[in-house]
């Protein structure tokens, strides 16, 4: 059996298009009674997005949900354990969000320690592709190809860009090899807003109206990259270039 969480989610609802999964929704990850399990994928997650700003939602998606799992969890032998983190738990500005990721981090290596079972720690960078959230950037300049709407922009922060199937993939390759730790998901290249605008008007063949301003998140940066390679030992490699990425998402809202 494969249990998982999140699965309505962007990356939940990739990975079961290749998995077969049981589901477990939101509102029941406190109070089911699991059964006996290989594989498990806690990909539930609040506070990535600007407008997740709840702190008790927050708390709950991120922490006491993961907690109530583990307390079931405990003294069973399973597999792996997959639990989707966040590459932001390394900027130097922290978030609350990226915070709470860091707490469930410690508490899987904890538990990891204390009974000897495989935990795998994901840290995704920048996932993009066909379904991601409309509110990101490249769903955002894509729209705006279509509608002609003035984006605010800022051109010089740098991600390290990596499409949802890769992302999915890896998951797939390092539960299937019960990983333990920490593992980073990416490219290992950087790509500049100004880059992905140009690749999206390369892509499209428009050009996207954008309206200059400073700033927009405060723990943008120049240096969001993945320089972990620890996931490429159990055979896995990023396939997808952003380009042929950005093509699929368009081509998707044609």
């Amino acid at each position: 059996m494969r249990y998982c969480t999140g699965t309505s989610g962007f990356l939940g609802s990739h990975l079961a298009k290749k998995l077969d999964l049981t589901p477990i929704p939101h509102k029941k990850i406190q109070s089911i009674k699991l059964e006996p399990f290989d594989y498990f994928y806690f990909l539930s997650s609040y506070g990535n997005l600007a407008s997740q700003t709840d702190e008790d939602k927050m708390w709950e998606a991120n922490i006491t949900d993961l907690i109530a799992i583990l307390k079931q969890i405990k003294g069973k032998k399973f597999k792996s354990f997959v639990f989707m983190s966040t590459s932001s738990v390394k900027l130097r500005t922290q978030t609350t969000y990226s915070r709470m990721k860091r707490v469930a981090e410690e508490l899987l290596f904890a538990f990891m320690e204390k009974h000897d079972v495989p935990i795998c720690m994901i840290r995704p960078f920048s996932v993009t592709g066909v379904g991601e959230q409309p509110e990101h950037l490249i769903p955002t300049l894509l729209r705006a190809t279509k509608t002609g709407e003035l984006v605010n922009f800022v051109p010089h922060p740098v991600h390290d860009w990596i499409d949802v199937d890769d992302i999915v993939n890896g998951i797939i390759s390092l539960s299937s090899h019960s990983a333990r730790g920490v593992f980073e998901l990416g490219t290992g290249h950087g790509t500049s807003n100004q880059e992905v605008l140009e690749i999206v008007e390369k892509v499209t063949g428009k050009t996207i109206k954008i309206n200059l301003v400073d700033s927009l998140r405060s723990y943008d940066n120049f240096d969001w990259v993945s320089y972990n390679y620890k996931a490429r030992g159990y055979g896995w490699l990023p396939q997808k270039t952003l380009e042929q990425s950005i093509k699929e998402q368009y081509d998707s809202i044609k």
